[in-house]
This record gives C-alpha cells, sequence and structure tokens, in this order.
C-alpha cells in the first residue's frame, strides 16, 4: 500500500493492514558471518552466525508469546541465530509512539514506521535514525533493488546525502498495472440482495446508483434483516474514498495540494467537485443509507456488518485479492455463508461518469534502524532482509516450506498443499517476517488465494488504470510537493474524513456551510500555495 490509508494507501489501506503483516527481509550475505546468500537448507540451525542476537523490533502485527515456539516463526529465529525483543504497536498509536521512541532516543533497533517526509528531514538533521552504509546496495542487492523500485529511496538520497530510509515497495516482481493507482476504491455488495431486488451487477457503479441500491434494499429488505439493516456500511474514512474522492480526486489529503492544466497549484477540497461528493455523502446520512453513527466507527467495525453481522448491503473492501480472501474466510466462519454465490466487487465512480483515483507511488511505510544500533545486529537484520526479498525466503514468508504447505505443479505454478479451511495464518499466526517487501505485491500470485480472486484484483486494478487515463482524472504523484517541506506544509494538513463528516452534520445549507469552511481554512491554505507557487519561479 503507500503513505495514505491502506487501508493508503487503505487507506484504504487500512482495516487492511491491521490484518496484513509488517514485513521483514534478508540475505545471509554477510562476509563476516561466513553465511552464502542463496546457499542455505531449510532446517540449518545457525547458517554460520555464531553470535546469538537479541534484536529488538517494533511493528504493528500483535503476537503472543508462543508464537516465537511454533515451526514457523522458530525457523527464522534459527537460521539467523536471532532472539526477538518484540515491542507490539497499535495501529491507531502507530504514528505517535514511533515519534517517541524516535525524539527520546528510544527507537527500538529495527522498526516499520509510516513514513512522513518533514519527519523524516528532521529526524535524519537531528542523527536520530541510522545512516546506512555508503556501499550498502552491493552487500544486500535484492533490497536494493526494491529500493530502487519505490522511487522515494533515491529521491531521499539526493536531498540527504545517503540512506537512512528503507521506504518499503508494495510492489517488487507482480505489479499489477501501469500506470499504477491505489487500491482503494473498490467496494463489495452482495449480489444475491441485489438480485432479489433487480439491481444489476456490474464493473463500475457511479455514486448515485449506489445509493439507489442502497434505497432499494431499504424498501424490500431481501436479506430479512429488519430495523439491523446497514444498506451502506462505510466508516468517516471509507466515505471519504468511495463517495467524496469518487467525484473530487483532490479531496484526500495525499492530492489536496495540485497543479491545474496550467500548473499553478490549487487546493482541491475548494472545488466545486469536492461539493458534489459532500452533498451525495450527506443525501446518503439523511436518508438513512448509512448507519445514524457510521462517524464513530474504529478498527474495522464497518467492515463487520457486512461480514460478521450480515446486515449490510455495501462495504469497502479495497482492490487486493488478499482481503477478498479475509472476506470469504470471515463470511464463512461467521455466517456459515459462501461468500462466492453472494459476494460481487466492484469499482466506484463520479456522479458523472469519470472514475478517480489516486497515482500511486510504489512504496508505503519503511524500516527505520536505531542510530545506536551495532553494527553487528544491523548487517544480521539485513541479511534477514535480504533473505526474505529473495526468492527462496520470499516463499516461505508468503507460503510457508516447500513440500509441506505447498508445492511446484504443471509448468511451474504454484500449489498450496494446505488442507481446505486452513490458511497460512492459521496454521501460523502472527507472522510479521516479511519486514521489507509489503505482501500486496506476492498476492497477485500467492496460490493460497483463490484463482478468481486474484484475477478479479487484476481486471479491476486494470480497469482502474484504463479509465483513469482515459477520463483524465487521476491524481497525479507530484513528488516536487512530495518531498517539499516547510512549517507552512504542515499546518495544512487537516484530517479531511472528520473535517467533511463534520460538515455534512451541520445543521443549515451545506453549500454555505462548505464555502465558510473553506473561508476559515484560507489563513493556513494560501501560504502553502504560495510558497509551491514560488517553487518553480
Amino acid at each position: 500500500m503507500n503513505a495514505f490509508k491502506r487501508k493508503s494507501v487503505k487507506t484504504v489501506l487500512a482495516a487492511v493492514l491491521g490484518t496484513s503483516m509488517v514485513l521483514l527481509a534478508a540475505c545471509s550475505n554477510s562476509s563476516n558471518n561466513g553465511a552464502e546468500a542463496g546457499n542455505s537448507d531449510y532446517g540449518n540451525p545457525t547458517d554460520g552466525y555464531k553470535d546469538n542476537l537479541n534484536i529488538s523490533i517494533a511493528s504493528t502485527t500483535k503476537t503472543a508469546n508462543s508464537d516465537f515456539d511454533n515451526e514457523f516463526h522458530k525457523y527464522f529465529t534459527d537460521k539467523f541465530n536471532i532472539k526477538w525483543d518484540y515491542n507490539y504497536v497499535e495501529w491507531d498509536s502507530w504514528a505517535e509512539k514511533l515519534r517517541l521512541w524516535i525524539n527520546s532516543g528510544d527507537l527500538p533497533d529495527v522498526a516499520s514506521w509510516n513514513y512522513v517526509h518533514g519527519d523524516a528531514l528532521n529526524y535524519i538533521d537531528q542523527g536520530l535514525l541510522y545512516k546506512l552504509p555508503d556501499n550498502w546496495k552491493e552487500r544486500w542487492p535484492s533490497v536494493a533493488a526494491a529500493y530502487k523500485l519505490t522511487g522515494l529511496g533515491d529521491k531521499l538520497e539526493e536531498l540527504v546525502g545517503g540512506t537512512y530510509v528503507l521506504p518499503r515497495p508494495v510492489y517488487n516482481e507482480n505489479k499489477p498495472a501501469d500506470p499504477l493507482v491505489n487500491q482503494i476504491g473498490v467496494i463489495a455488495l452482495r449480489a444475491d440482495w441485489a438480485k432479489a431486488v433487480g439491481f444489476p451487477l456490474k464493473d463500475a457503479y457511479t455514486t448515485s446508483e449506489l445509493m439507489e441500491f442502497a434505497r432499494l434494499l431499504k424498501e424490500k429488505d431481501p436479506g430479512k434483516v429488519g430495523a439491523n439493516l446497514v444498506p451502506i456500511s462505510y466508516d468517516v474514512n471509507d466515505a471519504l474514498t468511495n463517495i467524496i474522492m469518487a467525484n473530487s480526486a483532490h479531496s484526500r489529503v495525499e492530492s489536496a495540494f495540485y497543479k491545474d492544466a496550467d500548473g499553478k497549484y490549487q487546493w482541491g477540497p475548494a472545488n466545486q467537485e469536492t461539493l458534489t461528493g459532500l452533498k451525495d455523502l450527506q443525501q446518503a446520512y439523511k436518508e438513512g443509507l448509512l448507519h445514524p453513527e457510521f462517524y464513530t466507527w474504529k478498527n474495522g467495525e464497518a467492515n463487520q456488518k457486512f461480514n460478521v453481522n450480515g446486515v449490510s448491503g455495501v462495504t469497502s473492501l479495497g482492490g487486493l485479492a488478499s482481503y477478498r480472501k479475509d472476506m470469504d474466510q470471515r463470511l464463512k466462519d461467521n455466517l456459515g455463508l459462501n461468500s462466492d454465490d453472494m459476494v460481487h466487487t466492484a469499482i466506484v465512480l463520479g456522479d458523472d461518469g469519470k472514475y478517480r483515483n489516486l497515482e500511486q507511488a510504489n512504496f508505503w511505510s519503511a524500516v527505520i534502524f536505531s542510530p545506536n544500533i551495532s553494527k553487528e545486529k544491523f548487517e544480521r537484520i539485513m541479511d534477514f532482509m535480504e533473505y526474505t526479498t529473495a526468492k527462496e525466503g520470499n516463499l516461505i514468508v508468503n507460503m510457508g516450506f516447500e513440500g509441506k504447505d505447498w508445492k511446484y505443479g504443471d509448468n511451474q505454478e504454484l500449489e498450496s498443499l494446505l488442507p481446505e479451511g486452513t490458511t497460512l495464518d492459521k496454521k501460523y499466526p502472527n507472522r510479521f517476517e516479511g519486514l521489507y517487501v509489503l505482501a500486496d505485491d506476492f498476492s497477485i500470485i500467492n496460490p493460497g488465494i483463490k484463482k478468481q480472486y486474484r484475477e478479479r484484483s487484476v481486471q479491476l486494478f486494470k480497469e482502474k488504470a484504463e479509465l483513469g487515463v482515459k477520463d483524465k482524472s487521476l491524481a497525479d504523484y507530484d513528488w516536487d510537493f512530495q518531498l517539499y517541506d516547510s512549517k507552512a506544509k504542515n499546518q495544512a494538513s487537516f484530517d479531511y474524513a472528520t473535517e467533511y463528516t463534520n460538515l455534512i452534520l451541520q445543521p443549515g445549507d451545506l453549500e454555505k456551510n462548505w464555502n465558510d469552511w473553506v473561508n476559515s481554512k484560507k489563513s493556513l491554505v494560501q501560504p502553502v500555495l504560495d510558497e509551491l507557487n514560488n517553487l518553480k519561479k
């Protein structure tokens, strides 16, 4: 995913990433420890690493002490002769926790950090992050190749004169479409309910069409859930993605400041397109198409209405096949339903029929190291990262063990050997060992995910890219803006999901309230526009 909710990026990016792995990767290529890259055998205890190292790590994957005794986790700790001092970080407190650790000098040896460019520059300037050796790319080539694909790595090096941050690539070998568009903006709807009320199944719906489906559900209640019905189950971030952004590509924090056709920077939340999205959102709320307390939901409550309680007709899903797999399992576990018969996925268009999304830079979050880390620990972690970024280790991280959990089938295609109903996450709980390349990449080819889910995911990625190019409606990834830092820019970074929700809940005329809100932000927004527009002069 990316620097926005991936649930961005959910954001998308997110519900989703809380359940995803904080990926770790490495190679046994160190001249000091005698191990040779690509030359290790399963079960070879230390691969030449003589000293057992206790390495502290910060991750958003929740683990239990018992996890480290299972075969999967033990394979890696034995192979690299390490013991993890594991520091779990709550998703909601991730940014603040890392900020406190970094500024106080208490950062664990290695951590996954939700990259913020201005903070990165400040931390580097203050000596709060470890600087990688100048020759690191030669020694750890698989990590270096994946790092180059992020774009951010090379650009940051130009600014600071070295490598202090390893941006994590969303895609390494399995990029699904070009241009790369964020995975957010995919919804799931109840296909069986749609059939019952005569609503067509399509690859793309306008926001107004989805609202019409919700009205039909309210009128006919095909699921017989009565007062528990939640026609559209979105939280505030889902509403921003699938209602407001669908109508206004520059309504999100990642794309709010953008260059217009004349090359002049503008502020997207002040556009009429954003007002269109706000009107749709308010209408959906007033008609009861959304839950009356949707703005209070946190931690996946919106999705639970769909796949746990079975009372919702539409929910935000995101475009990764792994998300679809998770939904399938939850519907089986909680409701005893076969989701293949009752879930349809699609992308969301604006009311004008155009597709909008964010062009995605190929990174989300980053790996950082304590400035106090020892050379030996740093090299061991990098060896680990090299191994799990390269083919052999990457397969183990994502598939388990060859011959036990998977095999090569016809035409060297991967085949899962796990029994029906068993997943790698169930067999080896709370895997965090893919520290570098994000799981999105492998999900494109993972045979543990049904082929139909993988193919549908890629199909929708390609359709997003094609429509975005045809409609010229994607928010371009602007490196000039993204790598620009100033006090004014930092002060003008708003929580747009909350701001928009407050607007649609306010009494009175929405357009007037929106105009008043736009004017109230001018004192913070205009200095940023002035700075950005002076950059090119």
